[in-house]
């Protein structure tokens, strides 16, 4: 029976190895263009790239350069390219732009999951959830990490939803740790669970990572909806961590000044004894993206457009962080 399976799956991985992989390929969606669906595909919109896509894909577009909703188009392939399941269809494509985060490792937490959901807001009369929110932009800040050449490590997963274009993000409650382990209902335990699993990934990483930085995202409910707008903040036990919040919270304010000068941006940056910022092996911050009970907050979060410039904003302040640009 052995010499069987052990026969059986050779074979299988000698077809494996024939068979040539799947070209990949992206479905665009109505009104998309080009450049849209090869920034969404993880692709750097260059006239290059736009003319290898119009290349693999002339007999399928509408005047040379017009895409039809709904139908499947060639992606131009990329020898530095990785998949990611966990970000689902559209985006589980990762097309590296840099390697400036080689070597560095980020351990990304969004708050709660599983049998909690977190601070419990009301949008347009639809309930809405700390978890969900953090997850979605969790996810699309480890894409762009990887996207720099960084190694990730996302300790809460949900296989069945990943980056999602949507206003409303549905409750579940089958989030896992990366390990397979159930998140545990009782709080004390789950923060355990989730500290232990960090330390036991960055002492495998020790002996190679320049760098490890964990970065913990939650979306807050102190306040009443009328009270002011808080924005982005971030949480610290340590000295490593105040840093690290500052060059991110200085990162947000000035692409803030830029794309909406005038609005403001007040900064906060506050210490707190939280178990996971003071247990873990590496240096951590805690991102609070907002008040998921103030109308502005839920607006600002609520956009898919909002929350991929958020995980891009966190990921610029990282790459000052790490020395990469200037913060």
């Amino acid at each position: 029976m052995n010499r069987m399976r052990i026969f059986y799956s050779l074979l299988f991985a000698v077809i494996t190895l024939a068979t040539p992989a799947l070209a990949q390929t992206v479905t665009p969606t109505a009104g998309e263009g080009i450049w849209s669906v090869l920034r969404r595909s993880g692709i750097t919109p260059t006239p290059e790239s736009v003319a290898e896509f119009k290349s693999l894909n002339a007999d399928a577009l509408r005047g040379g350069s017009t895409l039809h909703a709904g139908r499947a188009y060639r992606l131009p392939e990329s020898e530095d390219v990785q998949t990611e399941p966990l970000f689902g269809p559209s985006y589980e494509r990762v097309d590296r732009i840099s390697d400036v985060l080689e070597d560095h490792v980020y351990y990304l937490v969004s708050g709660h999951g599983g049998p909690d959901p977190g601070a419990i807001g009301r949008y347009n009369g639809t309930r809405i959830y700390e978890d969900e929110i953090a997850y979605d932009t969790m996810l699309r800040t480890a894409r762009e990490l990887m996207r720099h050449g960084a190694t990730v490590e996302i300790i809460i997963q949900d296989p069945d939803d990943g980056i999602r274009d949507v206003e409303i993000l549905s409750g579940d409650t089958d989030e896992r740790h990366a390990d397979g382990t159930l998140i545990p209902a009782n709080p004390v335990k789950k923060l355990r669970q989730r500290t232990e699993l960090i330390n036991t990934l960055a002492r495998k990483h020790a002996r190679t990572a320049k760098v490890q930085r964990v970065l913990s995202l939650h979306v807050d409910a102190t306040g009443l909806k009328n009270e002011p707008q808080i924005d982005v903040h971030f949480v610290h036990a340590t000295p490593a961590g105040y840093r690290i919040g500052r060059t991110l919270s200085n990162t947000i304010k000035a692409n803030y000044d830029e794309h909406q000068p005038g609005r403001g941006y007040r900064q906060r940056i506050e210490r707190r004894n939280l178990y996971i910022l003071q247990n873990t092996i590496p240096p951590a911050v805690l991102v609070e993206l907002g008040n998921i009970r103030h109308r502005g907050d839920q607006y600002r979060l609520m956009k898919p457009a909002n929350r991929q410039a958020l995980a891009e904003w966190l990921t610029q302040g990282v790459l000052a962080e790490a020395g990469a640009v200037k913060s």
